[in-house]
């Protein structure tokens, strides 16, 4: 009797164990740091967190958006890079601002590697700004 209650611990032990460990693996995603968007997700990423922003954060946002209509991509980079230091964003538009500045990112390091001096000169003042 006192062997089979032994091992009802020992199991109950290992259960509670492997619901431990198991339990810890679900909130993994939490802590990652943000992906860049898909080129084509910046706009309407931008357009759908800022719509409800005050007037000048708005335009900033819109200001942004414009830049990559127009392929500039370094004009972009820097308003996204003021946008997402505001201080009143929501934590949606702060994402959507630094994801968006990701992406914004690898096209200039594309374009840079492609011979695009403007995209590359911005890169390195961004390099030396860090």
């Amino acid at each position: 009797m006192r062997l089979l209650k032994d091992h009802l611990a020992i199991a109950l032990t290992l259960l509670w164990l492997i619901a431990c460990l198991a339990g810890s693996g679900c909130n993994k995603g939490a802590n990652r740091p943000p992906e860049a968007l898909a080129p084509e997700q910046v706009a309407p990423t931008l357009n759908s967190a800022f719509k409800q922003a005050s007037p000048e954060i708005k335009q900033a946002a819109n200001e942004a958006v414009s830049a990559l209509q127009n392929k500039d991509e370094p004009r972009a980079f820097v308003q996204l890079q003021n946008l997402s230091t505001q201080s009143d964003l929501t934590a949606e538009q702060r994402q959507a601002a630094v994801r968006s500045m990701m992406s914004v990112l690898a096209q200039l390091q594309i374009a840079a590697a492609n011979g695009n001096k403007a995209a590359e000169d911005l890169l390195q003042a961004y390099r030396s700004s860090k």
